[in-house]
């Protein structure tokens, strides 16, 4: 219950806070890879899925577009010491791997890519204190 809530006010958040050059705050991503070190594989994993399913239905993005990212970069957020790593560096790289499936648009990729560092560098941290914060209060591990 907790991760469908999750996903649903992540999805919200999305689509209603501000987009800068067509970026906006990746709380989705943000919360697939807060979960999966956090988690068994199976349900860090599914967690992943079901985050980007909900990113390709709100970006109107092809079948699957962001639920093979999501995936991937949940397991290499599963490896010791690169869930850091892996939360600064995967908006940019989810940029460039939506460039793939959007192909031209009117901002390039780079610009695109420029503005998802800081974006992403200001998203998850900001994410992670939340999910934190609400793991606590609903008891979660307790």
């Amino acid at each position: 219950m907790f991760a469908l809530l999750v996903l649903v006010f992540g999805g919200a958040l999305e689509e209603l806070l501000p987009k800068f050059v067509g970026v906006g705050f990746p709380v989705l991503l943000m919360s697939a890879l807060f979960v999966a070190p956090r988690r068994r594989a199976v349900p860090a994993v599914l967690f992943a899925i079901a985050a980007g399913g909900c990113e390709d239905a709100l970006s109107a993005l092809p079948f699957a577009a962001s639920v093979c990212f999501f995936s991937v970069a949940a397991l290499v957020a599963r490896t010791p010491r690169a869930s850091f790593i892996a939360m600064g560096c995967a908006y940019p790289l989810f940029e460039a791997w939506l460039w793939l499936w959007r192909g031209a648009e009117d901002v390039g990729v780079f610009s695109r890519m420029a503005v998802a560092v800081p974006v992403g560098l200001v998203t998850a941290p900001l994410t992670a204190a939340a999910l934190l914060w609400l793991e606590r209060r609903a008891a979660i591990d307790e």
